[in-house]
């Protein structure tokens, strides 16, 4: 691809200003983190700015080559055509030179337009260059395709910093927990991503060491629910707490198991063992490497949802429902077996 126009590129044509428009779930924020790298590596003197929802914020913080972060909270504080004018008025304060619009809704094309970004590259409305959405390509592939047709190439690999400002924290909380620490991420936006309680509860038995049970306040209940048919095994409930430290705890463990969620794929960009949990949704939408990797029982229903459905449409859930922990369990220990 062709290098960024003078014009949409910064005063000098190597210090450009770019924004980069995604204002989804957590995974989504992760999913930008190759994209970014390959931005901030054709333009190291340029500054990368990450419109994100507020739950992705501190993981954006966090995605190695992000200079800023801008927070767009679409349902609340920015909501309605007043908020979007407010927020777009404070993109338009910091002049960028590209905006690229990796979301295909109306509202982040919207935004692009309102921050008078003169280039504005995308699969949404009111960028004027308009890209077809292939929703069939893996997730990371979306934003770093946008990025390349910029001039900016690069890899697909998922890369995250630990929060340094938390580090005291997760030590705090795992001082003296039996090795191997496995995390264990039962939550989900969608219930139908969500394995039921009594697996992880077993799982948490067959593996040995400490069981870190992580999620939003939304988990606690599950978290208790896990903790109860793990008797008699060390389990320590981080539930409710923030998003960096989450990926803190995250960032210390063995081993992670958790559905296809945000803070599993924080976990996968964190380098650490993780296996994913698939059940509705599809595994080919991400890209694994040596260290993760998806487990599916492979049904003929499977899969049946982009992001998840509120309910299974054939009523039975069994995609998840019907996954083992045993078998889970072995998946886990081969992985981090191969992990040390």
């Amino acid at each position: 691809m062709g290098a960024v126009p003078a014009a949409a590129a910064g005063a000098d044509g190597e210090r450009p200003r770019v924004l980069l428009v995604h204002p989804a779930f957590l995974g989504d924020t992760v999913f930008l983190g190759p994209a970014v790298r390959a931005l901030k590596a054709r333009w190291p003197g340029g500054r990368v700015t990450l419109v994100v929802s507020p739950r992705g914020a501190p993981v954006a913080a966090l995605l190695p080559g992000c200079d800023e972060v801008v927070p767009f909270d679409k349902r609340r504080g920015d909501a309605g055509l007043r908020g979007l004018w407010r927020l777009g008025r404070r993109l338009r304060a910091l002049r960028p030179d590209l905006a690229l619009v990796s979301h295909p809704s109306l509202r982040s094309g919207a935004l692009a337009l309102l921050s008078g970004a003169p280039r504005r590259l995308g699969y949404a409305p009111f960028c004027n260059e308009r890209v077809a959405l292939d929703r069939t390509r893996p997730f990371v592939e979306r934003a770093l395709r946008l990025a390349e047709r910029a001039g900016a190439p690069g890899g697909t690999g998922l890369a995250l910093r630990a929060p340094a400002a938390r580090a005291a924290y997760a030590e705090r909380l795992l001082a003296g927990a039996a090795r191997p620490v496995l995390g264990l991420v039962p939550g989900a936006e969608w219930a139908t991503k969500r394995w039921p309680a009594a697996g992880w509860a077993e799982l948490a038995c067959r593996l040995g060491g400490t069981a870190l049970i992580l999620g939003g306040p939304a988990e606690r209940g599950l978290a208790a629910e896990i903790a109860a048919g793990a008797a008699g095994k060390p389990v320590l409930d981080s539930t409710g707490n923030s998003i960096e430290e989450a990926v803190a705890l995250l960032a210390r463990c063995d081993l992670v198991v958790g559905g296809d969620t945000g803070l599993t794929h924080c976990a996968r960009a964190l380098g650490r063992p993780t296996l994913t949990l698939f059940g509705p949704t599809h595994v080919e939408r991400h890209l694994f490497g040596p260290r993760d990797r998806p487990l599916s029982l492979g049904l003929p229903c499977q899969p049946c949802h982009d992001h998840g459905p509120r309910r299974c449409p054939l009523g039975h859930h069994d995609c998840m429902a019907r996954l083992e922990a045993w078998a889970v369990a072995e998946e886990a220990a081969a992985l981090l077996d191969r992990a040390s």
